[in-house]
């Protein structure tokens, strides 16, 4: 079993919106942190791309490893790096990619296998991830976790200052 742990729940989520268009509400509204939601719809930056299953965390490191996300053109659950999120809005998150780059790199991306990870310790995690506040970027250190969430620390002015200049 992997060092990585999954934050999971037992019962399915459903969908949410059948189509592919991103709400306009949804596009003006920019969170301090972002929120990892299972069952949030996964916007690329044309429209809906998935939902997000599961947040794979690292308990030992405190960061968000993976997203699992559900693609909509073939129902296949994949691992996508946390990189790739521009924002969130409440339970949507959006990626840096448009939809035709998500597809092709989600047609060679690693298929969430369920026995490759085992469950995260919350309380471990949120230790690690705020004591550490993520070299690797403002994205992956986690500042909370419920049964079906992980949300990142705030980022600094500083930070935010860097990547508005960027």
């Amino acid at each position: 079993m992997c060092a990585q742990a999954v934050i999971d729940r037992q019962r399915g989520m459903a969908l949410g919106e059948s189509g592919t268009e991103i709400p306009s509400e949804l596009l003006l509204r920019r969170d301090q942190t972002v929120r990892y939601e299972r069952g949030g719809t996964v916007y690329a930056t044309d429209g809906r791309v998935g939902v997000l299953r599961r947040i794979i965390v690292s308990e030992e490191a405190g960061e968000v490893e993976e997203l699992v996300i559900e693609v909509d053109a073939d129902k296949r659950q994949i691992l996508v790096a946390p990189d790739l999120v521009d924002k969130t809005a409440g339970s949507a998150v959006f990626l840096t990619t448009n939809r035709t780059q998500f597809y092709e790199r989600s047609a060679s991306a690693t298929v969430y296998e369920k026995a490759q990870f085992g469950r995260a310790d919350g309380k471990t995690v949120v230790a690690k991830g705020v004591n550490v506040a993520s070299d690797r970027g403002p994205r992956r250190a986690v500042a909370q976790v419920g049964r079906d969430f992980v949300e990142t620390p705030a980022p600094s002015f500083l930070d935010r200052l860097e990547r508005t200049t960027s």
